[in-house]
């Protein structure tokens, strides 16, 4: 049997750990090419009774063995079909990030073809209405999986193709499983489910070169100093005795060779340059200019993170803060609470307490903060607002190779006019 463990989102949302998804109830599906082919077949036998052709006789029995044989088949298959989802990890919006499926044949006799998997964006009526509903249609675009081959007792690996276009958190639950092998004649459907969640991280942008060359000298200034404590950096701090396990390269020899014993030099721990970021707040202004500003605070904290800044969050009512420090795991830690803010529920920090910090809040309306610190317009830190995510679909993808292939067909024409001695 599998253990389950159990892991939770930063919206507290429990899920099962085990990526083995659960089997549900056959669903029907409408498949139009069944249906025209029955229709089709309906007819033969009018006109063999009617014509007396024994041909049409024998047409009408291949077709019905056909439909019988692909839907025996086909329900083989996906009767001995089993999927896994693997867990997806965090991206940013305007990303392109694959969903990982492990499709396992567990039949012994008969390899599997032609087999697809897709998310389906609704709550069928098989799931439970425990369960959670999906909302990762508001996060991510609809992809399918595709497996053109599954050995009998093995297992593929494929994956979807999806674009993340908004952030926050995405939970996927019930997948569709079908194949309409052999002969294409009927699609025969299986769900299965199991609640995952993806968190959708804000986009980054570029910071701005004039609000980097302001804000450094402020974070310089403040955090140009060192402790009183010893540590790993450049400037000496104190002399002490030699002790096993220090590097015979940090004995001071000079002092030493005055004193009868030897003698360790120690430097001074420094001051890490530290930078707080905190967003105003966010209700009653814009969903654009909102989204806007988390994508400032998440690109000023990837960027400062980059030019190595401690960089901690600072607090409000209903999101919490994060300590002051440096590496991409602390940067990592401040877009996963910056994901899941809701605009609407988000209220104000409180100044900082305490000092060798500098303090930068957002704020799309630039109103007068009570601390100590810089308030900044998103558009002064990543520029102008960016507009939406452009996403092409399968449709619009086909339309434009078909409206290129259709320019080029025209473009060509006027040469063969004047091949022919046309006009040029």
């Amino acid at each position: 049997m599998t253990s389950l463990t159990a892991s939770s989102t930063p919206s507290g949302l429990v899920q099962d750990s085990s990526r083995q998804l659960l089997r549900l109830r056959p669903r029907m599906v409408p498949h139009f090419p069944a249906v025209v082919f029955i229709i089709t077949t309906m007819l033969l036998p009018i006109g063999a009774i009617n014509g007396q052709n024994n041909l049409l006789f024998w047409v009408f029995g291949l077709a019905i063995a056909a439909l019988l044989g692909s839907g025996v088949m086909g329900a083989w298959t996906i009767a001995s079909i089993r999927v896994e989802r693997d867990p997806l990890p965090p991206c940013h919006a305007g990303e392109v990030t694959r969903i990982t499926y492990r499709i396992t044949n567990l039949s012994r006799w008969i390899p599997a073809f032609a087999v697809s998997v897709s998310e389906l964006p609704d709550r069928p009526r098989a799931v439970r209405p425990s369960r959670p509903a999906p909302t990762w249609p508001a996060r991510f675009t609809r992809g399918i999986a595709f497996a053109e081959y599954i050995p009998r007792g093995g297992t593929v690996t494929v994956h979807a193709e999806v674009a993340a276009i908004s952030r926050g958190e995405a939970i996927f639950d019930a997948v569709e499983v079908w194949t309409s092998f052999p002969f294409g004649l009927s699609r025969k459907t299986m769900l299965q489910a199991r609640t995952q969640a993806a968190l959708v991280r804000p986009r980054l942008f570029p910071l701005r070169p004039e609000f980097l060359a302001m804000l450094a000298p402020a974070i310089e200034g403040i955090s140009a100093t060192v402790t009183s404590r010893t540590g790993s950096g450049d400037e000496f701090h104190s002399l002490r005795e030699f002790a096993e396990g220090d590097a015979p390269r940090s004995i001071a020899w000079k002092r030493s060779a005055t004193s009868d014993r030897l003698l360790v030099r120690q430097t001074a721990r420094p001051v890490h340059r530290k930078l707080w970021i905190g967003i105003a707040g966010l209700d009653g202004v814009p969903a654009d200019h909102a989204e806007h500003a988390i994508d400032a605070a998440a690109s000023l904290a990837s960027g400062a993170t980059a030019l190595g800044y401690a960089v901690g969050l600072l607090a409000s009512e209903k999101s919490p803060s994060t300590a002051a420090r440096q590496g991409h795991r602390a940067l990592h830690e401040i877009l996963d609470l910056l994901a899941a803010i809701n605009p609407a529920e988000h209220s104000p920090p409180g100044p900082i307490s305490g000092h060798r910090a500098a303090v930068v809040i957002i704020d799309p309306l630039r109103r007068p903060w009570p601390g100590s610190g810089t308030v900044a317009a998103p558009a002064e830190v990543i520029g102008d607002q960016p507009g939406p995510i452009a996403v092409a679909t399968g449709t619009e993808r086909f339309r434009s190779l078909l409206g290129r292939f259709g320019r080029r067909f025209v473009s060509q024409g006027p040469t063969a006019a004047s091949s022919a001695g046309g006009p040029p």
